[in-house]
């Protein structure tokens, strides 16, 4: 094998601590990766892993030769991305995380019309309401909804989305509807932990934002187990537009607070600042624009 394939699989094992998981991670054996890493330190001169029956770790010299091994990987694969897109259609495999309610409401519709347009290129789509590391699980890109943190990725608004206050008819029948944010102090509601300040809810008064303190009735963490939590009448709770929008329009849940807007949150697609854009991830990032901004809805509801 080449010296950049040698690389590869000691980055891989530099990264997992196991043989065994870097072979799962390239598609071949434990034995395959530790005959050709041998090869790499026969031709280096030196030992990059100390092996025992249990454990894998690093030699000094394997620390020394990791990062830079990882940036010749990293090039080799930016450079063949190049030049495969000069010409000819989108291939490869692709690897994109996303929120896991959303991507099983409304990104699967793209994701559908992205393998149709784009025969050559496999998809490993990973749904999760962790924030992922794009570096360390070897992602493409990343689709995240709300306000993101200062970091060195490379952010794409697709759209946005807002959240709103409601709960069931029932539920408003037998409390008092409130009418402004503070008279949340006097429901049960419900908490997304997700969320980074769940018992703060903010709106908007025209130009000023209200934010108040609620009681929780519940906690949980998942926008789709607030949605169960809301249907079942445990109380109100402060939901994404696009998770709720055919539950408003057959009237299981109703808005309140209505003449305070909800929250708005974006919808963007994060990529590393110093990855090639491939035509692969362009063509993802384009239909998952169109599919998103095609539901007009999820911010008239």
């Amino acid at each position: 094998m080449d010296s950049i394939g040698q690389m590869r699989f000691f980055a891989a094992v530099a990264a997992t601590m196991s043989f065994s998981k870097a072979a799962e991670r390239l598609g071949t054996s434990a034995q395959n990766v530790s005959k050709n890493i041998r090869a790499l330190e026969d031709e280096l001169g030196v030992l990059l892993l100390n092996r025992t029956t249990r454990v894998v770790t690093l030699t000094e010299s394997g620390r020394a030769f990791l990062p830079r091994c990882t940036r010749l990987v990293e090039d080799y694969d930016e450079l063949r991305a190049v030049m495969r897109d000069e010409g000819g259609s989108p291939a490869g495999n692709l690897v994109v995380t996303a929120p896991l309610t959303f991507g099983e409401t409304h990104l699967l519709g793209a994701v559908e019309k992205y393998l149709t347009a784009n025969p050559q290129v496999t998809l490993d789509l990973r749904l999760t309401d962790q924030h992922l590391s794009l570096i360390d699980e070897g992602i493409d890109l990343s689709i995240r909804i709300g306000k993101l943190q200062d970091s060195t990725l490379i952010a794409r608004r697709l759209g946005e989305t807002r959240l709103i206050a409601c709960a069931t008819p029932s539920y408003l029948e037998s409390h008092s509807i409130p009418e402004h944010p503070r008279d949340l102090a006097q429901h049960r509601c419900i908490f997304d932990t997700n969320r980074r300040t769940p018992g703060q809810w903010n709106f908007r008064d025209g130009t000023e934002t209200v934010s108040v303190t609620v009681n929780h009735r519940v906690r949980v963490n998942g926008a789709s187990a607030v949605r169960q939590l809301i249907l079942s009448g445990e109380g109100i709770g402060i939901v994404p537009s696009y998770i709720i929008d055919e539950d408003i329009r057959r009237g299981d849940l109703v808005p309140v607070l209505e003449a305070f807007e909800g929250e708005r949150l974006p919808i963007s697609a994060l990529y590393l600042a110093n990855r090639h854009l491939s035509r692969k991830v362009r063509a993802f990032i384009e239909v998952a624009e169109a599919e998103i901004k095609a539901c007009p809805d999820w911010n008239a509801v």
